[in-house]
């Protein structure tokens, strides 16, 4: 039994979705043949206004829309699509059409019509953008907030919670190349006393320079430099051997002499730096604990100070052995070199 044309139009003449149906011109537009009352409601213009027109003309000024893309190319191509595209109703205002459109065939398979059933859906669309508006505040809020637990706001380097996770995390990793890893300590020799000859001031000026120079001495996006206390600073650096950690040093204390920031209470007349570090090789579950090295690196920075402007090599660089996996293994050693540390001099 075939339905009653009547009777489907006035389905389309009551539809509380507005519908308009379009139709291929000789020329190829798509001129306007029916809209029902839902869509004079929509967008303001009448069925008298709106026949004859194609569709474009609710987008005029808003041409550069991503989704206008998709949907000419279904009506270029006579496929269905699905798209929610700004539009202007007759009295100017903007709102959100939600646009579904069906390819209409005659009995040989000709594309004839297309029919298109429209939504407002502007309160939606405005509802998803305030919650994205109010996520993407909330997320600049939290990452404020971590800038300023992580951050050292005098330096802009990382403090020492940010180097301490960094390291912990650094502990645990299983990834090959982060080890073998090294730490190292920059001391900022008798900083205590210039900053009281020359004011906190020139104190604060004095550690930002220093902390530029060995950021970019370390020039590792991998490396976590963090000012750790006060006039010290620390570098971890994943992937860092014996060899390369004497190299990174000797750089540090040499950027930080070509700064030349005066002072005239030291025989150098300038501000210098002392370093000591320690390499952690490769181990698969290590036999001693985060603070033993610390102690190794404090140790080393130690015997720097004594020298001063000095980069204090790694002879105590630390070996942890992988862990036996079968228990008639002999248990790890924890092996440090017994030869004396090198000293790199000016």
């Amino acid at each position: 039994m075939m339905l009653d044309v009547n009777v489907l139009m006035r389905a389309l003449q009551d539809s509380a979705d507005s519908v308009v149906i379009t139709e291929i011109g000789e020329t190829g537009d798509r001129p306007i043949v029916f809209v029902n009352p839902a869509f004079e409601v929509m967008t303001g213009y009448s069925a008298a206004e709106s026949i004859g027109r194609d569709c474009r003309f609710l987008n005029e000024g808003l041409e550069g829309q991503v989704e206008l893309d998709r949907l000419r190319d279904a009506l270029t191509d006579g496929a269905h699509c699905r798209v929610t595209v700004e539009n202007l109703r007759k009295n100017g205002t903007r709102f959100w059409n939600e646009l579904s459109i069906s390819p209409v065939r005659s009995t040989n398979g000709q594309l004839t019509h297309f029919l298109g059933i429209q939504n407002d859906v502007t309160e939606q669309v405005l509802a998803q953008r305030e919650l994205e508006r109010r996520i993407h505040v909330g997320d600049s809020q939290r990452s404020e907030l971590r800038s300023k637990l992580y951050t050292d706001t005098l330096t802009e380097l990382a403090n020492r919670r940010a180097f301490n996770e960094a390291l912990t995390e650094l502990w645990g990793s299983e990834d090959p190349a982060d080890r073998p890893f090294a730490l190292l300590r920059v001391d900022v020799d008798f900083f205590e006393a210039y900053n009281d000859a020359y004011g906190e001031t020139d104190g604060d000026r004095c550690l930002q320079d220093v902390a530029r120079a060995i950021d970019n001495a370390v020039s590792d996006e991998r490396a976590t430099i963090a000012r750790y206390v006060n006039d010290e600073f620390a570098v971890l650096m994943p992937g860092c051997g014996p060899e390369r950690i004497v190299a990174v040093g000797e750089r540090i204390r040499a950027a930080v002499e070509l700064l030349n920031i005066p002072r005239q209470d030291v025989p150098s007349r300038r501000v210098t730096v002392s370093i000591g570090g320690t390499v952690v090789e490769a181990c698969s579950m290590p036999a001693l604990t985060i603070e033993q090295v610390q102690r190794y690196v404090d140790a080393s920075l130690f015997v720097a100070r004594g020298g001063r402007d000095i980069f204090l090599g790694t002879g105590n660089s630390v070996d942890v052995r992988p862990v036996a996996t079968q228990a008639s293994q002999p248990r790890p050693e924890v092996v440090a070199a017994t030869a004396p540390p090198d000293v790199i001099r000016n």
